[in-house]
C-alpha cells in the first residue's frame, strides 16, 4: 500500500453491541489504550486527511465540533476505510494490552517520565524494571502502594493521584486527574481522566468522569462516561457452565465469541448499591438500575421502577453531576440526547 493521504470514518451503521457506548460518541472516541482510535490515526498517520460520515446529521454535527479538523466524507477515493465492525466492546477489551505498548512507542513523552523515575526507600514498590513504570511528574503515588510491570507497563498520567494498599499490574493506563484508592487493578485495564475509582478491576475500559469508587468487582467491562456503580455493585463475567458469553442490544443477540466478558454500561448510567449485574449485561444511556439483580438489556432512560427517566429530568440531574466537574453539556449533544428519547421512549 502506498502512502495513506485519506482516511474515511465510515459510521453509517452501528452493529449491534456498540449501540449502548455510541449514543452520543463515535466508537473511534472510545480510549482502548493510553489513547482513543482517532488520537492513534492522527499520530500514525499525521499528514493524512480523516473524513467521517455518520447516519444522523444531529450526530455528525457533534462529532465535528469535538473535532474541527475532521471534515465531512465528500464521496471521493480514500486510501483508508475505518468501521466500527472492528471496535466491537469484546474485540476492544482484548487489544487494550496491545494498545497500550503501541501507545507508548509512539510517545517519546511518555517514555521520559520512565527516566525521571525515582523510587526511594519507603516510597511505593515495583514489581519488574522500573523503566516500565511511567508517572507523569504531577502525579501522585503513596507509600504501601505496588505496582507489577511484570506483565506490562503501568502508565500514571498527569494530576493522577493513587493512595496507599492500591495494587496495579499491567498493561494499565490511568488517566489524568483520576483517583485510585485502595484498588486492586489487574493488567489489560485502560481507564479515563478524572476517575474515581476503588474496589477490584481487571481487564476493562472505563471512559472519563465515571465513579467506581466502592469495594466490588468489575472485570471484562467497558463503562461509558458518567457513570456511577455503587458500593459492593459487581459484575459477573464468567458463566457457570464456562460458556460462550452472549449479549443482547434491543431485539438483537450477539456472541462475543468469548467465555470471559462482562457488562456493558452506556454513559449517564447509575448502578446502585450492591447490585449484581449478570454475565452479559448490557445497560444502555441514561438508566438508574436499583434492584439487587439486573440481566439482560436495559433500553435507554429506564428509572428505577421500569419507568422512563422524565427527559426534562435526566438533564437537570445530568446537568448538575456534570457542573461538579467543571463541565456542560454542548447545545447540539443536549439536542442528540433530545432525538435520542423521542426515538427510543416515545415512539
Amino acid at each position: 500500500m502506498g502512502r495513506i493521504q485519506r482516511i474515511w470514518i465510515d459510521e453509517r451503521e452501528t452493529p449491534p453491541g456498540l449501540g449502548a457506548l455510541t449514543r452520543i460518541r463515535s466508537f473511534s472516541e472510545i480510549r482502548d489504550g493510553v489513547l482513543t482510535p482517532l488520537q492513534r490515526l492522527r499520530e500514525q498517520y499525521p499528514d493524512s486527511k480523516i473524513l467521517y460520515s455518520h447516519s444522523s446529521p444531529a450526530f455528525e454535527k457533534t462529532f465535528f465540533e469535538r473535532n474541527p479538523k475532521i471534515t465531512e466524507y465528500d464521496g471521493k477515493d480514500v486510501d483508508l476505510i475505518i468501521r466500527p465492525e472492528e471496535f466491537l466492546p469484546w474485540k476492544s477489551l482484548e487489544s487494550v494490552g496491545k494498545n497500550i505498548d503501541q501507545d507508548l512507542e509512539n510517545h517519546k513523552d511518555l517514555r521520559k517520565w520512565a527516566r525521571k523515575l525515582k523510587v526511594k526507600s519507603g516510597d511505593f514498590q515495583v514489581v519488574g524494571k522500573s523503566k516500565h513504570v511511567h508517572i507523569h511528574p504531577s502525579a501522585k503515588i503513596y507509600p504501601g502502594v505496588v505496582i507489577d510491570v511484570t506483565s506490562g507497563p503501568v502508565i500514571i498520567d498527569k494530576d493522577a493521584k493513587v493512595t496507599s494498599f492500591s495494587f496495579l499490574e499491567g498493561p494499565l493506563y490511568i488517566g489524568q486527574g483520576t483517583h485510585v484508592d485502595n484498588a486492586r487493578i489487574t493488567g489489560n485495564t485502560s481507564i479515563g481522566n478524572v476517575c474515581r475509582i476503588g474496589g477490584e478491576v481487571g481487564d476493562s475500559i472505563i471512559l472519563d468522569f465515571t465513579n467506581k469508587h466502592h469495594e466490588g468487582f468489575l472485570g471484562h467491562s467497558v463503562i461509558g462516561s458518567w457513570v456511577n456503580l455503587g458500593a459492593l455493585s459487581t459484575t459477573s463475567d464468567l458463566k457457570n457452565n464456562y460458556g460462550v458469553v452472549k449479549i443482547r442490544e434491543e431485539n438483537t443477540e450477539i456472541t462475543t465469541g468469548s467465555i470471559k466478558f462482562g457488562s456493558i454500561i452506556g454513559d449517564f448510567s447509575k448502578i446502585g448499591i450492591g447490585v449484581m449485574l449478570n454475565t452479559g449485561t448490557v445497560i444502555d444511556f441514561g438508566c438508574n438500575v436499583v434492584s439487587s439483580k439486573a440481566s439482560g438489556y436495559l433500553p435507554p432512560f429506564i428509572w428505577a421502577d421500569g419507568q422512563p427517566y422524565i427527559l426534562d429530568l435526566f438533564l437537570r440531574d445530568s446537568r448538575k453531576i456534570m457542573a461538579r466537574r467543571n463541565r456542560e453539556l454542548s447545545h447540539s449533544e443536549s439536542e442528540l440526547i433530545r432525538i435520542l428519547y423521542e426515538t427510543k421512549v416515545r415512539k
